[in-house]
């Protein structure tokens, strides 16, 4: 038997196990069922305040958002809370899967009335008692601290409490977030002195970081947040707190100053605002290097000028959040916005935005784990071929993408681990449906290394084979994997040798081998288990360098 004949019976082979007998060895483990979304989506966080407007802003957009945070709680000067649910409000967002993260503020005019709260022992655990308890007695999916106006000098106490208070929800599954001061480098005086960006990250799920009031009410006029400062914001807090933490901080409002007099500014919504450009006959403009709307106006012979946000500016926050592969963006406040702002939102979609959950049926499976579905062909292909262990969960619903391999569009869909392509002009083949070559994606520009480069052809064996197809070898662990598990159909040739690389999921280091459409992994830890080769996920790592996942997923 030649070699050609034995590689094409194999593959043959190997496809016959990919398609009936794959299921026997399925990995079954699965994770525990969730409700809400994954925090690997991107993350669109409103804030709402108790005022009718707001009210109103949430029945209407809730669906838009995937994290609502009330400003429900008040810290008082000596260490009490105040506030209550609106019931309302936190069970309209439950019923839509929507995380209630409730903000708690501190109102202490006077700084060192916090100063004394923060450097007691007894009050800093009775406020840490008080805010367990409200967590677990609403169901909130955690809490999101807004000290402001703090000393500088209390940076350490800060940072111990929020430790402190991360502890002791994560040992409650809840989440602990914050709202961080503006920074551009590190300092340790001012009003941001407090915030001390790189010791916070340990104890922070998420932090919003406040890009707004670059021009503030009390100052000159000038833009509310520019593009320029807000990407040298995200630049340093993206180095201190990690990208996946970050959610970037997007007013809703704008202000509007009496440049004929001075003083300070009011603060305008987006409906004030062109309620007022229209009853002073005002001209409008965009600064395209700010990225921000403005308007002028004459009220009784004073000038005015308005920074304002519009769609197209918040357009602009929303590429630079997706630029920097931030987790999302918080907008203060709900109700300052206005109607158009919410499509930019909607259309502003990633493919592994989650859909709505709804229950499974035979013909179309939802998966809670990343909030998205299976149906049709794919579905198919993939109970099959091997199911979870083999791709992993569905991260997208099906949808069109030209394929980088021939530059033609397909309706795909990306897995953990691979992506589905389907070939119409295939149909009813065994290759209407196609795993899109990702290890040769992945590895692009790695042909001068050495593991890429070919070998030199050489007599195969029953335990080392030679691919002519590319010049590379298959042998022992990996080869038995290769062909237990779907052979050429599913994984393709060997696209390396077998070379020690630092897996970009944990860092740990790992022998691996490079194939057309996967890497494998050698875990020592496992050996002798089903799990003593592992596939990578590939289909991970091509969506975080699109910036559709988050860096940790």
């Amino acid at each position: 038997m030649t070699f050609k004949f034995k590689v094409i019976l194999l593959a043959l082979i190997s496809l016959l196990l990919a398609v009936g007998f794959f299921n026997l060895i399925q990995h079954t483990t699965t994770a525990q069922a969730q409700t809400t979304t994954p925090l690997t989506a991107m993350l669109r966080w409103g804030y709402y305040v108790k005022t009718p407007v707001s009210l109103e802003s949430v029945r209407s957009n809730i669906g838009s958002l995937n994290i609502i945070s009330p400003v429900y709680f008040n810290l008082r000067p000596d260490g009490s809370l105040i506030g209550t649910d609106q019931a309302e409000v936190t069970n309209l967002a439950k019923s839509k899967g929507v995380r209630v993260i409730p903000t708690i503020q501190n109102s202490a005019t006077v700084l060192d009335d916090f100063t004394k709260v923060i450097n007691d022992p007894t009050q800093v655990k009775r406020i840490i008692d008080q805010i367990e308890g409200l967590v677990n007695t609403n169901g909130y999916d955690g809490i999101h601290i807004d000290f402001e106006n703090l000393n500088a000098t209390d940076r350490p106490q800060f940072t111990n409490f929020m430790g402190q208070l991360y502890a002791r929800l994560k040992a409650k599954n809840k989440l602990t977030t914050a709202a961080l001061v503006s920074k551009t480098r590190d300092t340790t005086t001012g009003f941001g002195g407090v915030y001390d960006y790189a010791a916070l990250a340990p104890y922070l799920d998420l932090a919003v970081i406040m890009v707004y009031d670059y021009h503030y009410r009390g100052g000159s006029d000038g833009p509310v947040a520019p593009i320029n400062w807000s990407s040298s914001v995200v630049a340093f807090a993206s180095s201190q707190l990690g990208p996946g933490k970050v959610m970037l901080g997007v007013p809703f409002y704008g202000y509007d100053w009496n440049v004929s007099k001075g003083g300070f500014a009011t603060a305008r919504s987006f409906d004030d605002t062109q309620d007022t450009i229209r009853k002073f006959k005002g001209t409008t403009g965009y600064d395209e290097t700010v990225q921000e709307a403005f308007a002028d106006y004459s009220d009784n012979g004073e000038a005015h000028r308005i920074w304002f946000q519009n769609p197209r500016s918040l357009q602009a926050k929303l590429d630079l959040m997706k630029k920097n592969n931030l987790a999302g963006f918080a907008a203060w406040r709900l109700g300052q916005e206005g109607a158009s702002f919410w499509p930019v939102v909607r259309n502003f979609t990633l493919p592994t935005n989650p859909i709505a959950a709804f229950a499974s049926k035979p013909d179309r499976t939802y998966f809670a784990q990343t909030g998205h579905s299976l149906s049709g062909q794919f579905k198919i292909y993939w109970d099959k071929n091997g199911g979870l262990a083999q791709f992993g969960y569905p991260w997208t619903e099906e949808f069109l993408e030209r394929n980088p391999s021939d530059g033609k569009d397909y309706v795909v869909q990306y897995f953990e681990r691979a992506r589905f392509e389907y070939h119409p002009d295939l149909k009813g083949t065994p290759f209407e449906v196609q795993l899109g070559l990702l290890g040769r994606q992945v590895t692009t520009g790695r042909s001068e290394e050495a593991p890429f480069k070919a070998l030199a052809p050489f007599q195969s064996r029953a335990d080392v084979w030679y691919i002519p197809e590319t010049g590379h070898s298959l042998s022992y662990g990996f080869l038995q994997y290769w062909l237990k598990n779907g052979g050429l159909a599913i994984y393709g040739y060997p696209i390396s040798e077998e070379f020690q690389e630092i897996s970009p999921t944990d860092g740990k280091t790992y022998t691996v081998q490079y194939f057309e459409r996967n890497r494998f992994e050698y875990h020592p830890e496992n050996k002798g288990t089903r799990y003593e080769v592992l596939l990578g996920l590939l289909g991970n790592q091509i969506m975080k360098d699109y910036g559709w996942l988050r860096a940790e997923t």
